[in-house]
């Protein structure tokens, strides 16, 4: 992969942190990461199921990052290191010749409001454009309201709503709106 979209290391007010390629010894804080984020998402009468969707997504996904963000398949998967541990992870994963979806965007809580998000997204934009494409998609729930913001902010127009009634390693489901976002 070219350097501009890996192993870069950014400066952001408080600390340094660096966009890196996943690597399988990442599985567990990676792991960690976005069950704790997942956990804080939850609502409380939504617990049980968010356990639920955590469990299935890391068995479903996150224990396959590796093949399912292959390169020779036009994916890509980084980890955020802080040099204390893994505090962000995202993906594309190609959805056609021109369109890739964002996927698997979390960054922990303590990390947020210091641009970092702004830096990872543009790395996945970045290698997208690398890749040939000319969209990016991503979904997000509605619970996730600061996502919603910033994705808006970047200059995502929102596509479509559905509700997801069934739980999928990509959702929680549960009767729970999902938001349909692109950039082109």
């Amino acid at each position: 992969m070219p350097e501009n979209t890996e192993n870069r290391t950014m400066e952001t007010s408080e600390e340094s942190v660096r966009i890196r390629a996943y690597d399988d010894a990442d599985f567990a804080a990676v792991a960690a990461l976005w069950s704790r984020i997942n956990r804080e998402l939850a609502p409380a009468d939504m617990r049980a199921a968010f356990e639920h969707y955590i469990a299935a997504a890391i068995d479903a996904e996150l224990m396959h990052l590796k093949g399912i963000f292959a390169q020779a398949r036009r994916n890509a998967f980084w980890v955020v290191d802080s040099g204390q541990g893994i505090i962000g992870s995202f993906g594309i994963e190609s959805r056609g010749a021109d369109t890739t979806e964002l996927r698997r965007m979390y960054l922990d809580r303590d990390h947020r409001g210091r641009g970092i998000a702004r830096r990872m997204l543009d790395c996945a934009e970045s290698r997208a454009r690398e890749l040939g494409f000319s969209r990016v998609i991503l979904s997000t729930a509605e619970i996730q309201q600061a996502a919603i913001a910033f994705y808006t902010k970047c200059g995502f127009r929102m596509l479509r709503t559905e509700i997801a009634a069934a739980m999928t390693a990509s959702a929680v489901g549960g009767g729970m709106t999902r938001l349909h976002f692109e950039k082109r």
